[in-house]
């Protein structure tokens, strides 16, 4: 394991709020680029970015080296297990932070993404909130009427939309690890959804804000059709997020009330594939949380 030096970084930045932003990377060094600009652009200044390789290349370890800010920290490991939570749980421990936000290493960020988290958070005296997102499906299409957060009913309000809500859309107070511990590290996958749900089903003050702020670029619709010798759709939609118009629109569309048959029929073949494709994947999780429990809360 190769470890960055790590420079002097205050906890706050004048009147702003510190956040950590950890940011989990395998072997996508086509796109990680576009996420850590988008994390770099953010309105909300005062923020440190911790880049976790979790037995990344070298061309990934290259970029983030790359990159002039002293806001941004590489820390390289070996590939752990599964989604390497375990590296994740090691880089969380040793931040100080008051609030701490995810970043993968394909998706986007509005520019105004924390600052929205943050007020949420502040004004609403909460310890965790999620924010919508939409997606881009192959080969252009960007669909802000996402099933998880656009159906209605019991069963899409409480199972489907807190089981879509990543790690990306939260932002929490660091004092959300001494109640429920850190993330579980003992799952192989799914380990987003399962800590988002423990905190919000624990007690601490959490709530879904149905505001648009991040583009999401799923792997099952993109990761077997990037191609080396041209530029993934990253590029592009980091200068669209960029646009405050195109942030406005785009936000419209999703409030848009009544949809299309042909949007409809679209969420159900989304439902349809995630489900076929995530099943398996779904029932290992749940046998391996009923296995291992979740983590002991414990003091940071």
């Amino acid at each position: 394991m190769t470890r960055s030096k790590r420079p002097p970084y205050p906890v706050s930045v004048g009147p702003s709020p510190c956040v950590d932003v950890v940011l989990a990377t395998y072997r996508r060094p086509h796109t990680l680029a576009y996420a850590i600009r988008s994390v770099l652009e953010q309105g909300h200044a005062a923020l440190r970015l911790h880049v976790v390789g979790d037995g990344c290349d070298e061309a990934s370890e290259r970029i983030v080296r790359a990159i002039d800010d002293p806001r941004v920290a590489f820390r390289r490991f070996p590939k752990g297990r599964g989604f390497g939570y375990a590296h994740r749980n090691v880089v969380l421990r040793e931040t100080r932070a008051p609030f701490v936000a995810y970043m993968t290493d394909d998706d986007l960020w509005f520019p105004d993404h924390l600052e929205r988290a943050l007020r949420e958070l502040e004004e609403g005296a909460l310890d965790l909130v999620a924010l919508r997102s939409v997606a881009v499906q192959y080969p252009d299409t960007l669909d802000p009427h996402f099933f998880a957060f656009d159906w209605a009913g019991p069963f899409a309000t409480r199972f489907l939309r807190t089981w879509f809500m990543g790690a990306v859309n939260c932002v929490h107070r660091r004092a959300v690890f001494e109640r429920v511990g850190y993330w579980n590290d003992r799952l192989f996958r799914f380990g987003d959804r399962e800590f988002y749900n423990r905190v919000r089903l624990s007690g601490p003050a959490t709530r879904y804000v149905d505001h648009v702020s991040l583009v999401r670029f799923y792997a099952r619709h993109w990761d077997a059709r990037y191609r080396p010798d041209v530029a993934p759709p990253q590029e592009r939609y980091l200068d669209k997020v960029r646009d405050p118009a195109w942030r406005d629109a785009v936000r419209a569309l999703a409030v848009r009330p009544g949809r299309e048959p042909r949007v409809r029929l679209r969420q159900w073949r989304d439902f349809a594939g995630f489900a076929a494709h995530s099943g398996p994947k779904f029932v290992r999780f749940l046998w391996e949380r009923a296995r291992n429990g979740a983590p002991e809360a414990r003091l940071c």
